[in-house]
């Protein structure tokens, strides 16, 4: 269960409600959106008078929003009530901008605050996020037979641009292959190896993969794509992702975006670096910070510490390998696997969250006070998005050894 009190659980939701309302918009936006639904809700929950927002289209984010400690005593069932209206009435709001992407990141952002047990007080976001695809793929009619069909014929075409098209023809058929041990569905895809009589690679998709459950379908799709962008060079002058946009059409573009498919985190995920680098650049921002404030030989031999009594929460933590006869070279001992960057964002995430609390636990209080302020000093700006692009909540960690 939860140990936050209400006022910190309101303060993490309005967060992210603020953070994931700006990206589409504008964080003052993002504000006057909260503010107004919460004079909506003011006539049902009068303990709304303890959150106050500023009113200014100037003010940035959080900043602009005050919460009284005199919630904290506001009963548990009805506070609650209050957390699951404020998240629907934020989707209501943004209305066509508020799709699955906006639920799923949300979902995403919530999940990543480990005290944080929405799901145990009633409020389940997943099935918001699939409720939602459910709805829409009923109003459009979307087969996925019909979607993967043309994502696999547009893969294919972009391919053949830089490919024979008997290579291109194999790159997708291994890709889609490959994607089958995690996405069983994917079996109901045939794929010729020559081509026809009248000279074409037959494509068929069975009418089995139309009762595949659409989330796991938009998830197998991205991964899919992905797949195929990595494995080629692609040097055809215009971005991958742009150019299957174009091949695809506004049609199909529409269709697989209210499945769920997001293009544009595809985009970032080919662009972002990758996991091993990521890790790599924070456990050496962690063990220069810490040995700074002890030495940097027990700053090593603690993240080892760390990293094997959390390796049983997080399985990523096995490709992040300290050697112990490398001790005295301080951050030259720390290896990461090449396996790391098959793994998912939000795995590392916590997992590395976690080695940075744990660690820092074992600082003195006058180390603890300024641990995490020199932590992202230490890792840079563009790792520090990074690491937090991942799901790594600097922002919550600072309260926590405040």
């Amino acid at each position: 269960m939860s140990n936050l009190t209400n006022s910190e659980v309101v303060e993490h939701t309005l967060q992210a409600l603020i953070s994931k309302i700006g990206r589409r918009t504008s964080e003052g936006f993002a504000v006057i959106t909260i503010d107004k639904i919460l004079k909506e809700l003011e006539a049902k929950y009068d303990f709304l008078k303890y959150i106050e927002v500023q009113n200014t289209i100037y003010s940035e984010g959080m900043g602009a929003v005050n919460i009284l400690p005199d919630i904290d005593s506001v009963e548990s069932s009805v506070f609650y009530k209050f957390i699951n209206d404020l998240i629907r009435y934020a989707v209501r709001h943004l209305k066509r901008g508020a799709d699955f992407f906006f639920i799923r990141e949300l979902r995403e952002a919530i999940d990543d605050i480990a005290d944080l047990k929405l799901e145990q007080k009633g409020i389940d976001l997943r099935h918001m996020q699939v409720q939602y695809i459910v709805n829409r793929k009923q109003v459009l009619k979307i087969k996925n037979s019909e979607v993967i069909e043309n994502i696999i014929r547009a893969l294919t075409c972009l391919l053949k641009k830089i490919l024979p098209e008997k290579q291109a023809v194999k790159t997708v058929t291994n890709s889609v292959r490959k994607l089958e041990k995690n996405y069983d569905f994917l079996k109901y895809i045939e794929m010729g190896d020559t081509p026809n009589s009248e000279g074409f690679y037959a494509i068929k998709v069975l009418p089995d993969i139309d009762n595949v459950f659409s989330v796991k379908m938009a998830e197998a799709i991205e991964k899919l794509i992905g797949e195929v962008s990595t494995s080629i060079v692609w040097d055809a002058g215009e971005p991958f992702i742009e150019s299957l946009k174009n091949e695809l059409g506004e049609e199909q573009l529409s269709k697989i975006k209210k499945m769920g498919v997001n293009l544009s985190h595809i985009k970032t995920a080919l662009l972002q670096k990758g996991h091993e680098e990521v890790a790599g650049k924070a456990l050496e921002a962690l063990v220069t910070v810490v040995g700074r404030a002890t030495s940097e030989g027990f700053a090593i031999v603690t993240a080892d510490k760390v990293i094997k009594k959390l390796g049983n929460m997080h399985d990523v933590l096995k490709y992040i390998e300290i050697d112990r006869s490398r001790y005295s070279e301080g951050k030259a001992a720390i290896s990461i696997k090449p396996e790391i960057n098959s793994v998912k964002s939000y795995e590392l995430g916590k997992a590395l969250r976690d080695v940075i609390k744990i660690t820092g636990t074992f600082l003195d209080n006058k180390s603890t006070a300024s641990y995490i302020e020199e932590f992202k000093k230490q890792l840079g700006k563009e790792y520090l998005y990074e690491i937090e692009k991942i799901g790594v909540n600097l922002h919550f960690l600072e309260l926590k050894f405040a």
